[in-house]
């Protein structure tokens, strides 16, 4: 099955609208209002990208260090990256999968990354807090 034909399954299975992919083969799936994730047809595999939180807390030197140690050995990203938009405005999840996978793989790949953004929106607020 190709990319396209895991996207349209899960998109059934969750009861959300299709998209389909651009002339750069991207597509965003629309999770729920707050959560869209861009999928990138890499032809074989695919990657993930998504927003976690807007970058506002204080003490960013603690948090940008506290995010490092996350990301060490994608230790604490389930194998993703945080990083930063190109206006270094938003805090980003990406993951990248560089060949074909079943279904079933596909499906919990995007289940684990949809999971790791809300856990790291999550963080992201818990931190501004403290």
């Amino acid at each position: 099955m190709t990319l396209k034909e895991h996207l349209e399954q899960l998109c059934q299975e969750l009861t959300v609208e299709c998209p389909t992919f651009n002339r750069e083969k991207m597509a965003e799936l629309t999770i729920n209002s707050t959560l869209s994730i861009d999928l990138h047809d890499l032809d074989p595999g695919f990657s993930l990208h998504a927003k976690i939180a807007p970058v506002t807390v204080k003490k960013r030197e603690e948090f940008y260090s506290y995010l490092m140690r996350a990301n060490f050995l994608g230790q604490g990203t389930g194998g993703a990256r945080i990083g930063m938009d190109a206006d270094e405005n938003f805090l980003t999840l990406s993951h990248g999968f560089a060949y074909e996978m079943d279904y079933q793989t596909f499906k919990e790949s995007v289940e684990d990354f949809v999971n790791y953004v809300l856990y790291w929106r999550e963080e992201t607020a818990k931190f501004k807090e403290t």
